[in-house]
């Protein structure tokens, strides 16, 4: 069962991620320009997945390792117990940086190539 539930996902993100271009090619209005500020609808999404990221990190602290964190509920909640799992997964800013940049960098060539292409 968790096979599928694995394959399911993958097949879901491939399958979302194959729409993306369509769908951005379809969200311009009649004169082919773009009724919203594209830069502003991913940098939202992109904040919208920090908060999502700390809200996680706070509910269930640094991961399998922090049985210390996870005996005490209320240290999750608190500033010290945040900034400890936040020191333990350091070292995953750098490729979530690098991921951010590469959205961007992808929705801004979704602007200006036609939707065939964009995935070449």
């Amino acid at each position: 069962q968790e096979r599928a539930v694995r394959i399911a996902l993958v097949g879901g993100d491939c399958f979302l991620i194959g729409l993306q271009p369509i769908l951005t090619h379809m969200s311009k209005n009649k004169s082919g320009k773009f009724s919203y500020s594209p830069v502003s609808v991913n940098f939202l999404v992109e904040v919208a997945k920090v908060l999502f990221s700390v809200g996680l990190l706070c509910c269930i602290g640094g991961g399998k390792g922090d049985a210390a964190l996870r005996k005490d509920k209320q240290a999750l909640l608190s500033v010290r117990g945040f900034l400890a799992a936040a020191h333990k997964n350091r070292l995953l800013m750098v490729p979530a940086l690098l991921y951010s940049a590469n959205n961007y960098l992808k929705f801004a060539m979704q602007l200006y190539f036609a939707p065939a292409t964009v995935k070449m």
